[in-house]
């Protein structure tokens, strides 16, 4: 007796979707908050507590979204935002 499986990609591409973007916005918003004018060690705490609360709430924002669609949508201004600071040296 032979098992039917069933591939659903469903899961598996918000899963990637929510990796991916978590990953680049943490990197970008931890590279915008290192140019503010603090002292280097404050920028650096600064930044990884930002990327990490940016990453779980990105995966969070993927997994709760109506559909894949619209948590891209969501994610894309936060993304195209913190890309530009980023690569400006700074908010």
């Amino acid at each position: 007796m032979t098992a039917k499986v069933r591939f659903y990609p469903a899961p598996l591409l918000r899963t990637l979707v929510a990796i991916v973007c978590a990953f680049l916005l943490t990197r970008w918003s931890s590279l915008a908050v290192l140019a503010l004018p603090w002292q280097p060690e404050q920028s650096v705490v600064a930044g990884m507590l930002l990327g990490f609360s940016i990453f779980a709430a990105t995966v969070i924002w993927v997994f709760v979204a109506g559909s894949l669609r619209s948590a891209c949508l969501g994610i894309l201004p936060a993304g195209a935002f913190l890309m530009y600071f980023s690569q400006q040296g700074g908010l």
